[in-house]
């Protein structure tokens, strides 16, 4: 394995004790369920008391037909007359009521811990959807996808129906503790001596245990993320012959992988022999005792046969006990990395949804609020955009890539945005959007700016957005129907759908596949060309209906058909709307009013488009002799 290759995730912790926000998120997430967990919880403890004490009944049903008075006990009063047939009725009721008790309390309880543990997955969704850019720059993707997967997955496994297995076992224990103290006090020796070795045994394990398993679970993200970065980039890597490169990095970060799992195994298998030996031991401790206690006449032969049982059982039970409490180690682990994300700061003047359960400390919009946000903060077609100032950069550490910015666009006015390469100019769309912090200076679209803080004035910074409909590049489409992809907020009819994707010339290729407004549309819109999912995006900003409207290089990689459509919609689709057009084929600006030049981060130019395009032409030829 290659030693430059670091695959430890760099938030994995090295401490063992899991943090308070690990029982916290715990307890959020069940506590809406908390009055029925806890008459699941009785209704289960009950259920396993009536199969466990079957036991007792069988001990005195020995005892009553027992002749040898030194070695026997009389029956309590309730079954002094009691014969066979009476004991057998009993047995069968309290089995059979045991087991219904049981059946129910496994299967309410799964159900009901199977939702609480869920609510963790939403809860990190809606955090991690309203997280900054720069969480995104920095973040592998397996690593998140890790976390919604294998993290999410242990946590759903482990607390669904094992935990309803974990409880049983906590209930056999506690059932047998009053069990054994009926047939004989003496053997609670045994018990309790079981209870502390095993004890001492998981504690001597666990820090080594929830450390192996800290890493296993980190270990599982670079993998992950270099298989997604490969399929995304299948196509490059046939081109370049560099399957094998690939291929071998696979194989190292999946070696690192499985010799941490194998490392783990090899630490859950040397803790579950250290337990089987102990209670080995213990077993023949307690049969020698309970040898010793017959000849003194000190316990009869029915609650030997009782006591015996439930301590052997109790041994098993002990150790099951410590080696499930072992393995919900790797759930808490599940929580402990979704609780970071469920944590982590959000966006800048984002907020988290009224219908958020969970009380992180992230400011929480108010339903009202939501109520008036489905509503276009203005009516008017057209906007006027003001940058003061500005000076903008990625992070902290990095260099400004925007520099003392002053623009003024008036209502109505149909911009270009040119300029070399690393010039500013999709910096200025980041801006625009308040994906990244702005660190001096001001953006106001009409009136409006956003709310970055709680003490700051200005909208929602969703509403701020709702301003400016946005055609990159690279169109964006989602795996659904085209309904859902064109009318994302779901406010547009039918009519208005079909009449936006007449104007981009796709009615008809919709109608000619025999298709509708459910056409689905696969991930990424693989089953769509470039120019037909360009096209979607412009119906998509068509049914916005925002004042404002960007085109980011919209139309460098369609065909000439769709480059026409594209061109035409600056022309007269928007021609009532205020429009950005950033562009390399500078003929597709010649009808702008203006024309804003920029370079490294500064205006050099911003002027009539007959003055400022040809300049910018001339320079870009020189440059290029």
């Amino acid at each position: 394995m290659s030693k430059d290759l670091t695959f430890k995730e760099t938030d994995s912790q090295s401490e063992a004790l899991f943090s308070k926000n690990v029982i916290d998120t715990l307890w959020m997430s069940y506590r809406p369920y908390a009055g029925r967990i806890l008459s699941v919880l009785i209704l289960g403890f009950l259920g396993r008391a009536l199969l466990l004490g079957n036991a007792n009944i069988i001990g005195l049903w020995v005892d009553s037909l027992c002749k040898t008075p030194q070695i026997c006990r009389p029956l309590p009063g309730f079954a002094q007359t009691w014969g066979s047939r009476e004991f057998l009725l009993t047995l069968a009721i309290m089995g059979l009521t045991g087991f219904l008790f049981t059946l129910l309390f496994r299967i309410l309880f799964s159900r009901l811990s199977a939702q609480a543990v869920s609510s963790i997955y939403d809860e990190v969704t809606l955090r991690v959807s309203r997280f900054p850019m720069s969480f995104f720059d920095k973040t592998p993707t397996g690593r998140i996808i890790t976390r919604f997967s294998s993290d999410y997955g242990n946590v759903f496994r482990l607390f669904g129906g094992p935990l309803a297995e974990f409880l049983a076992i906590i209930f056999d224990l506690l059932s047998m503790v009053v069990l054994v103290t009926i047939a004989s006090p003496y053997y609670l020796i045994s018990v309790v001596l079981i209870a502390i070795l095993n004890a001492f045994v998981f504690h001597r394990n666990k820090n080594k245990l929830r450390q192996t398993r800290r890493l296993l679970s980190s270990s599982r993200s670079p993998s992950i993320a270099h298989f997604a970065e490969t399929t995304q980039g299948a196509s490059i890597i046939r081109s370049f012959h560099r399957e094998k490169v690939f291929q071998n990095r696979f194989r190292d970060l999946d070696a690192y992988f499985l010799n941490q799992k194998m490392n783990t195994l090899k630490k859950i298998i040397s803790f579950s022999f250290q337990m089987n030996s102990l209670s080995a031991l213990l077993l023949l401790l307690t049969g020698t005792m309970a040898y010793f206690l017959v000849q003194k006449g000190i316990v009869s032969v029915g609650s030997i046969g009782v006591a015996f049982g439930f301590i052997i059982l109790s041994g098993n039970t002990i150790q099951m006990f410590f080696e499930w409490l072992s393995q919900f180690e790797e759930a808490l682990i599940g929580v402990e990395r979704l609780d970071r994300y469920l944590r982590q700061p959000l966006e800048t003047g984002n907020q988290l949804p009224s219908s958020a359960k969970f009380p992180t400390g992230h400011p929480v919009a108010q339903a009202e609020t939501e109520k008036r946000g489905a509503a276009p903060l203005t009516i008017q077609k057209n906007i006027k955009l003001e940058i003061k100032d500005l000076w903008f950069k990625y992070n902290v550490q990095g260099p400004w890539v925007l520099k003392n910015l002053n623009i003024e666009i008036k209502p109505g006015e149909k911009i270009g945005v040119v300029g070399r390469t690393g010039s500013g100019k999709s910096s200025l769309v980041q801006a625009l959007f308040y994906l990244y912090p702005i660190d001096r200076g001001q953006i106001k679209i009409g009136e409006f700016i956003p709310k970055l803080d709680m003490n700051s004035s200005g909208v929602d910074l969703t509403r701020y957005r709702q301003l400016i409909s946005y055609i990159s590049q690279d169109p964006t489409l989602f795996q659904g129907s085209l309904r859902e992809n064109v009318d994302m907020d779901q406010l547009c009819t039918d009519e208005e759908i079909w009449q936006a994707l007449d104007r981009v010339d796709l009615k008809s290729w919709l109608k000619s596949m025999g298709q509708n407004l459910e056409f689905r549309i696969e991930e990424r819109g693989k089953n769509l060309s470039l120019g037909e999912k360009q096209l979607l995006c412009m119906a998509r900003a068509l049914l916005k209906k925002a004042p404002l409207v960007v085109m980011d290089e919209a139309t460098s990689s369609v065909d000439p058909q769709s480059e026409e459509i594209l061109v035409k919609a600056t022309e007269e689709f928007f021609a009532d709307r205020t429009q950005i057009i950033i562009a390399h084929r500078l003929s597709t600006l010649k009808k702008c009013h203006r024309i804003l030049w920029l370079d490294r981060g500064e205006v050099k130019k911003f002027g009539p488009t007959s003055q400022v395009l040809p300049e910018f032409e001339s320079q870009s030829m020189m440059d290029l002799a």
